[in-house]
């Protein structure tokens, strides 16, 4: 890897932790630096079964999910914000009262689209991730949790001070916010 393509690295860890740590913002540095150090200790040992930068993002995750547990209690994770009262107006406009989409909702047709041949497309994760930085901050660090840190979902429940209805309201919002996204920035490409 060149110095460029670490750079670039870098800055991505720095965003995917800063969403998880948002309090802070000295450990990030640390645990970015740590897994760059150790990656660029272990380049030799890659084995390639994966792409070089998914395995640097597990080391990096690895480190967060450690940090995570070895706190007593993490700070409440909820706090209201614009961008999350935006969600809501967006379901507002999306759903009707009993929880079921409104006609005129537009719903695109992902079943023509092979899950596993989109995961492969370095555009398509691309794609995924400017959608998940796009999440309020609140929503995409409990969807990250979850389906990133693998974390469960009763731990994060637990440990961010969610009621367990609150906790799948995030993820709904956060599964619903990118597949909008995703209509947008990717499939509606696709057509």
């Amino acid at each position: 890897m060149t110095a460029t393509d670490w750079q670039a690295l870098r800055r991505h860890l720095l965003r995917f932790a800063q969403i998880q740590l948002p309090d802070y913002p000295d450990l990030i540095e640390d645990l970015v630096q740590e897994t760059l150090l150790a990656a660029h200790a272990q380049q030799d040992d890659f084995q390639g079964q994966a792409q070089f930068q998914t395995w640097v993002f597990g080391i990096l995750k690895n480190k967060i999910k450690d940090f995570l547990r070895s706190q007593q209690r993490w700070q409440k994770v909820w706090q209201d914000s614009p961008k999350e009262n935006q969600l809501d107006e967006l379901f507002g406009e999306q759903f009707a009262n009993n929880g079921h989409w409104h006609a005129n909702c537009d719903l695109a047709d992902w079943s023509r689209h092979e899950p596993n041949n989109l995961l492969k497309e370095k555009q398509f994760l691309q794609t995924l991730q400017l959608c998940l930085y796009g999440l309020p901050e609140n929503t995409a660090r409990v969807f990250m949790m979850r389906e990133i840190l693998d974390l469960d979902a009763r731990e994060i429940q637990e440990k961010c001070e969610l009621s367990a209805s609150h906790y799948h309201v995030l993820m709904h919002r956060a599964r619903e916010a990118l597949r909008q996204c995703l209509q947008i920035k990717w499939f509606n490409h696709l057509s």
